[in-house]
């Protein structure tokens, strides 16, 4: 076959190709088979291009639509592209070709269709015909030229030759002029008809070409969306297509050349290759409907990236075995390294990669599992925390603060013996599991040894800083049922092992998580007593050492627990303050002050001053002093009424807010005490500055006053000091008339104490204040 054949032939096959792409794709996007086998039917029916059938064909083999030469049950393979194939094409009158299409919704299928080769012969036999059409028509048109007459056969032939140079010039909208009814004019007609249609026909091929860019760039942006390669492998001799975006995927360029499946196999990932392997022989078997896999794939450079390659096999009618297969491949490696990512975070301490609470959780549940199933096996749960780590946040910053936590964790790690996990609870927390511990004495001896470790000086920030860590811990036993408890029952440890200076380590023991219980319970208590009103006051009169009569009292706090009695401050306050509550409890005593107050002035004509204890915690708040001064003018009561006492530690700093709302105190028309004198930081740095117009020893000078010489001396001078400021002094804790003697010699002006009174409810001291009686705490 020569070579002109053989280029004809191609170019029937590929016009034949463009032209049912085009209309597979135009009509099969919308899923319109029934238009699409209509519009086929036509096409064969004209057989103008050679056409003898058509079949669209799935990935799976299905046949989708059929038209032409009925007796095909399944497509036969194409013919190759190269001169051989054509020349046998040629020996049997078919030429069957196969090319790809993209079905609805994004399936890969495939074209067959038919070209009967003898299309050459009778393109050759219209070429002929043509030329001799062509001829007699030059003939006829000399014949007509020669035997024409006239000025009206020359005008015509003018006219004609005009518009048969407009036509070759690409001007297909000329029209001769048809006038009269000679040969000429019939020639005219005739020649705008031929026009008409050669401009309907080029209409159409241009149209038809138009579809097919739009078809094309349609299935580009579709691959190019779906991030997806296409890929087709015959199963029987090996042979793998691939399309570009494939490459791409799997880091070869386009000018990569020829790659076959054993190829594509051995870059494989080697952990991934067993499962691959194994999936592919199951559905090439038939055993699953779709081959579909996650691996990792080697890059040229060496490293690998996750893909997802799906496919479907393609078999013979009444055959399980496949020859056929096609799919595509997915690039999935930034999903891949998010779920990692978001794994790691689930599980692990994104600061420190130790494990997290949940993680530690899911291995406390597996150890204690496993001591169900096994007698001889121990473990035990240890939770550390850094003391004072907010210190290194607040003065040397966070980065420290996290530098510190990182160094912990691998100090952590270097203890750890094989088979124990560590883990990160928050903030300055850690904790352990340790697996294989006999007893207390082996988890003692891990716990120091971490102590020991963790404890050893670390540079942060240009500071050097010892770490000090307190642990406690839980050993397994029959009551540890479950993962939570067990490290709830180890915190408990350690928050004994904080309270407790001299034994950082603490054991847990039963009676831990009793008063842990209790505390929850007593802190419920608290706050239904604020809300309920079940906190009183009772006052303790301040006394003239001189007289003894009466001159103040000092208002305190009592719990009227519904089942525990009275409760003394000492069992609720520290709570209180902890809670946040204590100045939500101050405000219900000045409330309740005010109240008696009033009601004292309205039964006795008047009230001696009462003074009133504030919290350090409440100097927190700006607003305190203008909160204090707003209830007292709600209540009526004179501000001169009221006193507040303040401890020297309140007093620390005399430039800090306690000076401001204090001086607002006193302006108000209140007086202020300095409360436990003597107790706290040097009382020289701030008497000069601060506004105080009382202070009060505090009871561990007035109990060893008698025995103590030193100790009058420095009371002594301490009460000259107070009377040179201008300020009056009392001692507290007065038991005994020598204290009291003492104490009067030494100058002091008020004492307060059991000698004379403790304190009582309102209705007990109501008498006194009936009477005054100037001799309180003689006995007869």
């Amino acid at each position: 076959m020569d070579d002109a054949t053989t280029a004809s032939l191609k170019t029937v096959v590929e016009q034949n190709a463009i032209m049912l792409h085009t209309v597979a794709t135009a009509y099969g996007e919308r899923g319109d088979y029934s238009v699409l086998q209509d519009t086929l039917g036509e096409l064969l029916a004209e057989a103008g291009e050679g056409l003898v059938y058509v079949r669209i064909v799935s990935a799976n083999g299905k046949i989708q639509l059929s038209a032409g030469m009925p007796e095909l049950v399944e497509p036969p393979p194409p013919d190759p592209d190269d001169e051989s194939g054509l020349a046998a094409a040629l020996e049997r009158s078919v030429v069957h070709v196969r090319r790809p299409l993209l079905l609805p919704n994004n399936e890969v299928g495939f074209l067959h269709f038919g070209v009967s080769a003898s299309v050459l012969g009778s393109a050759r036999q219209a070429i002929l015909r043509q030329g001799a059409m062509i001829a007699a028509s030059e003939i006829l048109l000399t014949f007509i030229l020669l035997s024409g007459i006239g000025y009206f056969l020359t005008r015509n032939l003018a006219a004609l030759l005009k518009g048969s140079r407009a036509i070759a010039e690409g001007r297909l909208d000329h029209r001769l002029p048809e006038t009269g009814n000679d040969e000429l004019t019939q020639l005219s007609r005739d020649f705008n008809i031929m026009a008409s249609k050669l401009n309907d026909r080029i209409g159409e091929l241009q149209n038809t070409a138009r579809m097919l860019h739009q078809s094309e760039q349609r299935y580009a942006l579709a691959m190019r969306g779906a991030n997806d390669g296409l890929w087709d492998w015959d199963v029987e001799n090996g042979s793998l297509y691939v399309a570009p975006r494939f490459l791409e995927i799997c880091g070869l360029g386009e000018n990569a050349g020829a790659i076959d499946s054993e190829h594509i196999f051995e870059a494989i990932h080697p952990d991934d290759q067993q499962v691959y392997r194994q999936k592919l022989v199951e559905h090439l078997k038939g055993l699953t409907p779709q081959f579909m896999i996650e691996h990792r794939i080697r890059w040229p450079d060496g490293s690998y990236r996750w893909v997802l390659v799906r496919g479907v096999a393609q078999r013979h009618d009444g055959d399980k075995r496949a020859f056929r297969m096609a799919g595509s491949i997915s690039d999935i490696h930034q999903r891949k390294l998010a779920e990692e990512r978001l794994m790691r975070d689930a599980l692990y301490d994104s600061l420190t990669g130790l494990t997290n609470r949940g993680l530690l959780l899911a291995h406390l549940k597996s150890a204690l599992g496993q001591l169900r199933r096994r007698q001889d096996f121990r473990f035990a749960v240890m939770v550390l925390k850094i003391e004072r780590f907010r210190l290194v946040n607040d003065s040397l910053g966070h980065a420290s603060g996290d530098h510190l936590l990182r160094i912990t964790a691998e100090r952590i790690r270097n203890v750890l013996r094989e088979g124990d996990v560590a883990a990160r609870l928050g903030g300055d927390q850690f904790a352990v599991l340790l697996n294989g511990v006999p007893d207390d004495r082996e988890a003692h001896q891990l716990a120091d040894r971490l102590r020991s470790d963790l404890g050893k000086p670390v540079s942060l920030a240009g500071q050097t800083v010892y770490p000090d860590v307190r642990v406690g811990i839980a050993l397994s036993g029959a009551v540890h049922l479950e993962a939570e408890a067990m490290l709830r029952d180890a915190d408990n440890a350690l928050n004994q092992a904080r309270k407790d200076s001299d034994h950082p380590v603490a054991l847990f023991q039963a009676d831990m998580h009793a008063r842990t219980m209790q505390n929850l319970q007593r802190e419920a208590e608290l706050r239904e007593a604020l809300q309920q009103g079940q906190m009183t006051v009772h006052f303790q009169p301040i006394v003239s050492l001189g007289d003894r009569s009466l001159r103040s009292l000092e208002a305190l706090v009592r719990w009227n627990h519904p089942s525990e009695g009275v409760l003394s401050p000492y069992h609720f306050i520290p709570l209180a303050e902890q809670l946040d509550l204590v100045h939500v409890l101050c405000m219900q005593v000045v409330g309740q002050v005010c109240a008696q107050i009033r009601q004292w002035e309205s039964q006795y004509g008047e009230s001696p001053p009462v003074s009133i204890n504030l919290s350090a915690r409440q100097f927190a708040r700006p607003d305190l002093a203008a909160e204090i001064i707003a209830t007292v003018q709600q209540s009526g009561v004179s501000p001169q009424a009221l006193c507040f006492e303040v401890t020297e530690s309140t007093l620390a700093n005399p430039d800090g807010r306690a000076y401001e709302i204090l001086s607002e105190l006193r302006g108000a028309g209140m007086s202020v005490y300095i409360d436990d004198f003597g107790t706290g930081y040097s009382a020289l740095s701030y008497l000069h500055t601060m506004p105080c117009d009382v202070i009060k020893l505090d009871g561990s000078f007035v109990r060893s006053i008698a025995e103590d010489e030193r100790l009058r001396a420095i009371v002594g001078r301490s009460i000259e000091l107070a009377h040179d400021l201008g300020m009056s002094v009392v001692a507290e804790c007065i038991e005994s008339e020598q204290q009291a003697s003492l104490l009067a010699e030494l100058g002091c002006d008020f004492g307060q104490g059991y000698l004379y009174s403790r304190p009582v409810s309102p209705n007990e001291l109501g008498a006194q204040l009936a009477g005054r009686e100037p001799a309180m705490g003689d006995t007869e």
